[in-house]
């Protein structure tokens, strides 16, 4: 059966096309259209199921009421709770989510926003690690609204939505310190990424300002691709190495070696604490003791929005910087 056009439904109701569009577009009693013939012409496009052609709606309008949202993994729980917090918010607003997951490379991650952009996307939120890759720099210039969150290049000026790093997890430590803790071991994936250079610095600062020795051996990075398998490699040899603390620099390092610790060493689970940048609520359950560091997910979703919604209207980039304090969370 042939889909129902708007030049369909005028002729089949002897009115004008402009009446028609008028009333689906809710102008009718601005445009003083009777009760009646409004009546008339809704009832008729739910009984023939007309749908508006989106496509020629959102070149009429320049507008796809889309938004793209890329991260480098949506099953991490971090980025799944703030794609979904972000979805939901943006459809209050009318707007509809896309989602991608660029798994930290390069090449994947710009042909998903090539991909995005000829969708005709109306912005990005995006947590990027090649942030000044050629084609996030060629959008900028072209102000194409974007906001970029959990991941930031300084020399890079952009909409930023942050939260701090270095300090929160120098806190963090220092917290096991206080109790005892000497020998503290590192586990990170993705050195390169600015957010968890810091996270690394505050991990080397709580040690300098306890006068203890600073190991370069100690501190061991996870492949991220082989999460799993790599993670059991370096956590057995901090736990040779004889640590009391190991710290993540996120929560999904933090799962995997709390799973790893129970399958392979039950009889440590007691003797070693861990420090999570990061929260998820196993934590409140599970050995070894985790002292997490809780992101403002509600916040940093709500602010991406907001800002994003905002360079939309005023089709200008703001460079707005927003930095979010995390929460200590002890067990």
């Amino acid at each position: 059966m042939k889909k129902k056009s708007i030049k369909d439904i005028a002729q089949d109701l002897g009115v004008s096309k402009t009446t028609v569009s008028f009333v689906l577009n809710k102008k009718g009693d601005e445009k003083n259209i009777s009760k009646k013939t409004q009546k008339v012409i809704l009832d008729y496009i739910k009984e023939v199921g007309y749908q508006p052609n989106q496509i020629a709606k959102s070149l009429k309008n320049g507008t796809t009421n889309t938004i793209g949202y890329l991260v480098p993994d949506i099953s991490n729980p971090f980025y799944a709770k703030i794609g979904r917090m972000i979805e939901d918010l943006l459809w209050e607003k009318g707007y509809h989510l896309l989602i991608g997951s660029t798994d930290e490379k390069k090449e994947k991650e710009e042909l998903l926003i090539n991909m995005f952009v000829n969708r005709q996307v109306d912005g990005l939120i995006i947590a990027s690690c090649f942030i000044k890759g050629d084609v996030l720099k060629s959008l900028s210039r072209q102000n194409f609204p974007m906001v970029f969150f959990d991941r930031e290049d300084p020399d890079f000026l952009a909409n930023y939505i942050l939260v701090e790093n270095k300090n929160p997890m120098k806190e963090a430590i220092q917290k096991t310190i206080d109790k005892g803790a000497k020998r503290i071991g590192l586990l990170s994936i993705t050195p390169d990424v600015y957010s968890l250079k810091l996270r690394i610095d505050g991990y080397k600062q709580a040690l300098t300002d306890n006068a203890l020795e600073y190991d370069e051996n100690l501190l061991r990075i996870v492949d991220h691709n082989h999460i799993k398998e790599s993670a059991q490699k370096e956590l057995k040899y901090l736990i040779e190495a004889g640590v009391d603390v190991v710290v993540f620099t996120n929560n999904q390092i933090t799962a995997t070696a709390i799973w790893l610790m129970n399958m392979h060493y039950p009889e440590k689970v007691k003797e070693i604490t861990f420090v999570s940048f990061d929260n998820l609520d196993i934590f409140d359950y599970s050995m070894p003791r985790v002292i997490s560091i809780a992101q403002p997910i509600m916040s940093i979703a709500r602010q991406s929005v907001d800002i994003l919604e905002e360079v939309i209207k005023s089709k200008e980039s703001k460079n707005t910087r927003i930095e979010l304090k995390p929460k200590l969370i002890e067990r």
